[in-house]
């Protein structure tokens, strides 16, 4: 995660905590999906537009660290990559605490 920027970041953790938290009442590609970027801008980053939001899935995509496909000049149906998720997976531990301190650390 060397090669994005700290709202990037700040993105794709913030992501990846959601998806933690919508589990075990989800399965793991039920958790892993977010409708497009409106949903993320509301859920993460309610102070941005929408058209940047957008923008940052659309870089998040092209670095291969989400899928998300065109349409309405949003990005939709956005889903964490299989390698973004093992890099999680072994960045955290689950651990939702240090979650929350990387994500302070960023704000």
């Amino acid at each position: 995660m060397d090669d994005l920027t700290k709202e990037q970041k700040f993105l794709l953790v913030s992501m990846y905590k959601e998806v933690l938290s919508r589990q075990p009442a989800l399965s793991m590609e039920k958790a892993n999906y977010f409708e497009d970027s409106n949903e993320v801008q509301a859920l993460f980053m309610p102070h941005l537009s929408s058209d940047y939001v957008s923008d940052l899935c659309w870089k998040l995509q092209s670095k291969g660290y989400i899928l998300c496909y065109p349409g309405d000049d949003l990005s939709n149906e956005i889903q964490l990559t299989d390698e973004t998720i093992v890099y999680m997976e072994n960045r955290f531990s689950n651990n939702i605490k240090e979650l929350f301190n990387f994500l302070l650390k960023l704000k």
